[in-house]
């Protein structure tokens, strides 16, 4: 079975009921599976994720409700860590897991994963890798190293480089300079930077080929290296697809379909250490693209 959603308002008749009876009353889970459901933290009233099964709603307020059966326990999974100091924990995202809690669950993503395998640890989270998306990604551990990180991620402080397979060669570098907005009524969901736009926003990113140098030892194929000088949704996926160079395995933006999944690494992040100043380079090898993998 798939993916289920539900979103609906608290009227009177809901009163006085426990969210457990609620749900059950409102969809077509039993008051069991919404309690799992619960559990998982699939449960949100008025976009904070609620857990307790015996809390009373007030009329009005809007309640969304996500279940997949299909789900297993949560993953138990060593993150490589890529550069761990006082303030600072850089760790390498595998492919197929997200970033942080999605409308489903907030057990089965990465922030959960690191909380479980470091209890007590706070992270702060800054940037994120969408699900198919590989590489560093860089989290801080204390409210000296967070402040600091926000504005240098705000401030485009930052030098991000990804690694992206694509089905076709790019011929020489060249500069994207294209607004990118969530494109009106397109199902599934999906951004773009031509067509009926909503919110669009300025977005530029640089790509060149791969030297042979850098892809020496991955499978082969065409490679290139992007550099996002902005932080929108989709940024590159968008900007390669325009390019008439979508991602492999990016079905959504046209590319091909490929049994090593979404085509994109993060593969370095360069930054001035937020509290001691030191230039930081930071890089996880695309292992997933190595031949052999």
């Amino acid at each position: 079975m798939a993916l289920r959603k539900w979103t609906f308002t608290v009227g009177p008749d809901d009163v006085g009921l426990r969210l457990d009876q609620l749900i059950a009353a409102r969809t077509d889970l039993s008051r069991r599976q919404a309690r799992e459901v619960l559990k998982l933290g699939g449960v949100q009233v008025q976009n904070q994720r609620i857990r307790v099964a015996s809390k009373l709603i007030r009329e009005g307020n809007e309640v969304r409700v996500a279940w997949d059966p299909g789900f297993v326990a949560p993953p138990d999974q060593d993150i490589p860590v890529v550069f761990e100091d006082e303030w600072l924990l850089a760790v390498a995202k595998p492919a197929g897991i997200p970033t942080q809690g999605t409308w489903t669950t907030d057990q089965h993503d990465l922030l959960a994963l690191l909380r479980r395998q470091r209890p007590g640890l706070h992270l702060y989270l800054h940037h994120r890798l969408d699900l198919g998306t590989s590489g560093v990604l860089l989290l801080s551990k204390s409210k000296e190293a967070n402040a600091g990180l926000t504005q240098a991620f705000e401030g485009r402080g930052i030098t991000k480089t990804y690694l992206a397979r694509v089905s076709t060669a790019l011929p020489g570098p060249i500069k994207v300079e294209a607004p990118i907005g969530r494109l009106r009524q397109a199902n599934p969901g999906r951004f773009a930077s031509i067509g009926d736009l909503m919110d669009p926003r300025e977005a530029r990113t640089d790509f060149r080929p791969a030297t042979a140098e850098e892809t020496a030892g991955l499978k082969p194929g065409h490679y290139v290296v992007a550099t996002p000088h902005t932080g929108r949704t989709h940024q590159i996926r968008v900007h390669l697809a325009l390019l008439g160079l979508p991602l492999l395995g990016d079905p959504l933006y046209g590319g091909m379909e490929d049994g090593d999944g979404l085509g994109l690494h993060a593969w370095r992040l360069e930054l001035t250490h937020p509290v001691t100043a030191l230039h930081v380079h930071l890089e996880a090898p695309p292992r997933r693209f190595q031949e052999g993998v």
